[in-house]
């Protein structure tokens, strides 16, 4: 599963590399460059393809490492945990992968409904799809739905939880055209109380969520992957999660649905 990430992302890699030289070299072609500088403008615009070349030679040498590896499975259920590792998986429709601090694989939030004339939005950029009326669920390593959202709205993001059973949990309001840099929000529960302000300053570096009473719902760090199999995932940049063991359920599946949104989009908001 986790090789499998890897040789994704060698994939994407590649295609993006033939997509980038099929418009330089028809640049080329058809509008050669004839002087000096305009050569040293063509040799800048490889450097991108530069980049993404060893992004896909080092995708291929983590996949040719981990091939034979094999990532457990968790025995608990994602509401159980308080303690998560969130990887991107290299799809054209972002998943996030959620991984016990042991290493144990837990399940994936992923696309479970977007309108097809959205596809080729959504494929050339993932940024757009966080605007989009896009429904993700978090299925676990078995398959099994545990909840879902849909998210609605233009200027201002809605989303409408809902357990596995369609039973309305609660809802989430961000503004994304004022909070370009910075993310704010509002959790509310299927009452519409107020249970919780999400305020991110950027998107990176550590920060918590605490609600009115300074009650902490979770902290969020960066860093190593601190277990056993630190060999599989040897990347500084890891995002983490300790989630309040004072949380119902309920609160957990709406708190992860937030996380979940956030994270998926959040290497393209930095």
């Amino acid at each position: 599963m986790i090789a499998s990430l890897y040789k994704r992302r060698e994939k994407l890699a590649y295609i993006i590399l033939l997509v980038l030289f099929v418009v330089i070299s028809s640049f080329i072609i058809f509008d050669t460059p004839s002087t000096i500088n305009e050569w040293l403008e063509v040799l800048l615009a490889l450097f991108p393809c530069a980049f993404i070349l060893v992004l896909a030679v080092l995708s291929r040498h983590k996949y040719n490492q981990l091939k034979d590896s094999e990532i457990p499975y968790s025995e608990l259920s994602l509401v159980d945990l308080h303690h998560l590792v969130l990887k991107n998986d290299a799809r054209v429709l972002p998943q996030l992968l959620f991984i016990e601090k042991q290493g144990n694989y837990v399940g994936t939030l992923k696309t479970i409904y977007l309108p097809w004339w959205y596809y080729p939005v959504a494929a050339f950029s993932n940024v757009m799809l966080s605007l989009l009326p896009v429904t993700m669920g978090f299925y676990t390593h078995d398959g099994e739905l545990l909840f879902y959202f849909k998210r609605k709205g233009v200027k201002v993001t809605r989303l409408f939880i809902y357990d596995h059973n369609n039973h309305f949990l609660g809802s989430y309001v961000q503004n994304d055209f004022k909070n370009v840099i910075n993310t704010k929000g509002k959790l509310f529960d299927e009452e519409d109380k107020l249970l919780l302000k999400i305020k991110v300053s950027g998107m990176s570096g550590d920060f918590d969520l605490r609600d009115d009473n300074n009650h902490r719902w979770a902290y969020f760090y960066n860093g190593k992957f601190p277990h056993e199999y630190t060999h599989v995932f040897n990347e500084l940049n890891n995002d983490m999660v300790e989630i309040s063991k004072e949380l119902t359920i309920e609160e957990k599946m709406l708190l992860l649905s937030i996380i979940g949104y956030i994270f998926t989009f959040r290497d393209n908001r930095k």
